[in-house]
């Protein structure tokens, strides 16, 4: 049985092995041409974005550029009340601003030529027929673009505005930039990239590649899919639309395949060798133990919950004597367990009011720092007041979390809170009233700032002449804590929300855990919250009797 056991051990091992190792050798080769097309697409996202960012920034400075002029110099230029010297002034001091190097050109409602700041450009790609297209059906309202080809192969893209009066359009302003100019403020990218419109016209290329060379015109369909072969070479393709006109393809040249592939398999076969040779090697020593450990730990272990002594017997000097022993320490220490969960579940209550005692809004004292640095420079006797306020907070708020507090001390640090706030915003208010009879009554230590924080919270958000009340009643034998604002922020799913989650043991609403500190503190605590017909959001808490647990 011995020598059976260990061949069925060592050829069921071997299977396994050889298919894991296909399995990863299969992963690790898949992984490879995952990692190589990720990084290639990634660096191709990255290029694209560049690329719409600066055709975008053009599209936007140019548009700028025309509204600029067709408002503030081409009608006076038109009813001759500025000269052309004014237009190139305007022109050159606009264009200098938004960093741009266009041209701009001036057309009468019949196609004339009014206006010029680059010769050169208007008799290169300017002839008459081609100005009597440029203006044929523009749009009323909006900049019409197109991109154009000179005689000298340049290539621009055009921003062409009607000038109206009266309802009729008078002349017609056209901007152009050049290639060469809008490359000039080009990033660096990897990637190859074409810009071009509907029609297959090219605005700026950095490749040849699917361009008609006659022509010098963009064939869109040898770039329908986002992977192409292009002369034997796999592609990796991007295209983004901007504007109405503007379309931008960018792609990349994949890795080699046939490189890749030789490079891929002849590590696949390394890994899957090595990786079969070891299980082999694994396999070996491990079925050359005998069965009987293994057995007899079983055995043992299938009998512990029949026996009152939980220790298992195994004496064989090797791994599984070990395994024994460390399993009768983890029996010995689930029983210690056991006991110390009965000290830890009575306990519990203690650490939940530490817990909730501890808790701190960090925004508070980010706020309140920032405040001390703005008035440090404006006011030092303001700063020195509000330094002492933060003192006092802090200082009350972390000593003694378990010793009690009075009612008296507890509101003089929360009228500290609450005139830091009151520096910050000049619109703030509050109130306090508090009868001199409960100045000494024992209370959980602020356990009111909870709601005094919510209510400058979220009571912000809907006025900024925020007023709060605390008021504090005594009737009979029973406390009332009120906090009341002016904002109405509470809904009625809100206050739903609240209620249903009183006895739930994560909650960190600030409300509820006030809720909870004095329910601990007090025998019995009612709350309530809501909107009254005033606008006014509050929160009350009333206990039941004076004496505290």
């Amino acid at each position: 049985m011995s020598h059976s056991f260990k061949k069925s051990l060592q050829k069921e091992i071997l299977h396994r092995s050889s298919i894991a190792a296909f399995v990863t050798s299969l992963l690790l080769l898949i992984l490879l041409f995952g990692f190589s097309y990720f990084l290639q697409k990634q660096q191709l996202s990255k290029d694209t974005r560049q690329i719409v960012k600066q055709v975008q920034e053009m599209k936007e400075a140019n548009n700028e550029l025309l509204t600029t002029m067709n408002h503030k110099m081409i009608p006076g230029f038109l009813d001759g009340k500025h000269t052309e010297r004014e237009v190139f002034s305007l022109f050159y001091e606009t264009k200098a601003k938004l960093k741009l190097s266009s041209d701009l050109i001036i057309l009468s409602d019949t196609g004339e030529l009014l206006f010029s700041t680059n010769r050169n450009h208007q008799e290169s790609i300017l002839s008459p027929y081609y100005l009597k297209l440029l203006i044929q059906n523009p749009s009323q309202d909006k900049v019409t673009e197109k991109i154009a080809l000179s005689s000298d192969k340049q290539h621009y893209a055009l921003f062409i505005k009607p000038l109206l009066k009266n309802q009729r359009v008078i002349a017609y302003t056209i901007v152009f930039v050049n290639e060469n100019d809008f490359i000039s403020s080009f990033p660096i990218i990897n990637s190859k990239y074409i810009i071009t419109d509907s029609f297959g016209n090219i605005f700026s290329n950095n490749t040849n590649q699917f361009t008609l060379s006659t022509l010098e015109k963009f064939d869109e369909k040898l770039l329908h899919s986002r992977t192409h072969w292009y002369a034997n070479e796999p592609l990796i393709v991007q295209k983004e639309k901007v504007g109405a006109i503007f379309s931008i393809y960018t792609f990349q040249s994949f890795f080699p395949i046939p490189s890749l592939l030789g490079l891929a398999s002849i590590l696949t076969l390394c890994i899957f060798f090595l990786y079969f040779w070891q299980a082999r090697r694994i396999a070996h020593k491990i079925a050359t133990h005998n069965a009987v450990p293994i057995e007899s730990l079983v055995y043992q272990l299938q009998e512990i919950p029949k026996q009152a002594e939980k220790r298992l017997s195994l004496q064989t000097g090797d791994e599984f004597e070990f395994m024994a022993e460390k399993i009768n320490n983890m029996l010995y220490e689930l029983d210690q367990l056991h006991q110390k969960m009965l000290t830890i579940e009575k306990e519990k209550w203690i650490f939940e009011r530490k817990m909730l005692e501890a808790q701190f809004n960090p925004h508070f004292l980010y706020n309140t720092l920032e405040t001390i640095k703005i008035t440090s420079l404006m006011d030092a006797a303001l700063t020195q007041d509000l330094i002492q306020n933060l003192t006092r907070i802090l200082r009350y708020s972390i000593t003694d979390l378990e010793k009690e507090t009075t009612i008296c001390q507890d509101l003089k640090i929360i009228e500290d809170y609450l005139i830091i706030h009151k520096i910050r915003f000049e619109h703030f208010s509050y109130n306090i009233v508090c009868p001199e009879t409960v100045d000494n009554q024992p209370i959980p230590k602020l356990f009111l700032l909870p709601l005094v924080e919510n209510a400058i919270k979220y009571g912000m958000q809907y006025r900024i002449d925020l007023h709060i009340d605390i008021q504090i009643t005594l009737e009979s034998d029973s406390l009332t804590f009120l906090v009341k604002d002016n904002a109405g922020g509470l809904t009625k799913q809100e206050r739903l929300s609240i209620l249903d989650s009183l006895e739930s043991p994560h909650t960190q609403h600030g409300i509820v855990n006030s809720y909870k500190r004095l329910s601990n503190f007090f025998s019995d605590v009612q709350l309530d919250l809501g909107v009254n017909r005033q606008g006014e959001t509050w929160v009350k808490f009333i206990t039941k009797g004076l004496t505290h647990v």
